[in-house]
């Protein structure tokens, strides 16, 4: 059987997609993010502009795709003049063919020679907004989203039953339970400071797992883009702030609720989309240095009381440097300036489409 010929002859069929910030520019490209971003909707969207006969589709994730299967790869887009092979959940230790285009999709951030790497987070709320057909009002959007989370293919889905889709992908996505229970301990995290050796206290009791065990499976997670820990400006060695790539996860994966917590990593998704510097400190929930701006996440706090905490803030702003402070709100609005530095309150959802 000749899998390559089989791949060939059979394509992906084109599905529904929603437009999104992140195109496909570069002959060699590759998408990189979370597993359930959009990566392959992306890709599968741009190869409806070639000619079937053009495209060779390869998907690792695939268990009947092998890698004695594909040998003859170069030798089979040579025989066939294929003109843009696309290779899914890319096994970098993989060789990367030659074509006039080339696009690989992985979990991880990896630097080859050649290729254009671009970042596929899950949806943003503009982005969001897009996908969402239903509704007009602003503020009934944002609280779906604040529910729904930002996963692509549960936003399309049924409004029902989301925890139960979310469930289901983790489950399809981390087959090791052990990164699951990771995930369930860490919502207690959401949007907090803990220690990597923290955690392990936690799972110890949980099952009897190594040091060393617990360590790796954190970082897998955190390279493949399912959590991020977000650094204390300035002084290394503090713990780190906790954040899951979509807020809507600890939904998911437990009963505890706890709004502010999962409004700060609302807030933290949109930048980390945009920004390379973020940081915290003890006064402000983010700290951009390269822009001397900090952002605080006050959902429900009045403008007026706002304004008393950015002039307590104020001699603290002006020391590290901060030239405008950004708070996001549901709802309040509001400019006040002080020593220099402007305080922006905004709401979410004029702050997030900017």
């Amino acid at each position: 059987m000749d899998i390559l010929e089989i791949l060939y002859d059979n394509p992906p069929k084109s599905r529904r997609f929603l437009p999104r910030k992140v195109t496909i520019s570069d002959k060699k490209t590759l998408l990189f993010g979370t597993r359930g971003s959009g990566k392959s909707s992306i890709i599968i969207d741009y190869l409806s502009g070639f000619s079937p006969k053009a495209i060779l589709y390869i998907d690792f994730s695939d268990i009947r795709v092998e890698a004695q299967s594909i040998q003859e790869l170069q030798n089979f887009i040579d025989k066939n003049q294929i003109k843009l092979v696309v290779m899914e959940h890319f096994n970098y230790q993989c060789r990367v063919p030659n074509a006039n285009e080339v696009i690989l999709s992985c979990t991880k951030a990896l630097n080859i020679e050649g290729f254009k790497s671009v970042f596929v987070a899950p949806l943003d709320f503009e982005e969001f907004m897009s996908f969402d057909k239903k509704h007009q009002n602003i503020e009934h959007i944002f609280n779906l989203f604040t529910n729904v989370g930002t996963y692509p293919a549960v936003v399309i889905g049924q409004e029902e039953e989301k925890h139960r889709h979310i469930q289901s992908m983790l489950r399809s996505f981390l087959p090791n339970q052990n990164e699951l229970e990771i995930l369930k301990t860490l919502t207690s995290f959401q949007s907090k400071t803990v220690s990597v050796f923290k955690i392990y206290e936690l799972m110890r009791a949980k099952m009897p797992l190594s040091k060393d065990t617990i360590y790796k499976q954190m970082e897998a997670l955190e390279e493949e883009f399912y959590i991020y820990f977000v650094a204390k400006f300035g002084q290394e060695r503090a713990n780190k702030k906790f954040y899951f790539a979509d807020f809507a996860l600890k939904n998911a994966l437990s009963f505890e609720k706890d709004f502010l917590a999962r409004f700060e990593n609302m807030v933290f998704c949109e930048l980390v989309k945009r920004e390379s510097d973020i940081f915290y400190t003890d006064s402000v929930d983010f700290y951009l240095s390269l822009k001397n701006t900090a952002v605080l996440c006050v959902p429900f706090l009045p403008a007026e009381l706002i304004k008393r905490r950015f002039v307590k803030l104020a001699g603290e702003l002006k020391t590290l440097g901060i030239t405008e402070l950004q708070v996001v709100t549901i709802g309040n609005e509001g400019r006040y300036e002080q020593d220099g530095i402007v305080c922006e309150i905004v709401p979410f959802w004029e702050w997030a489409m900017r």
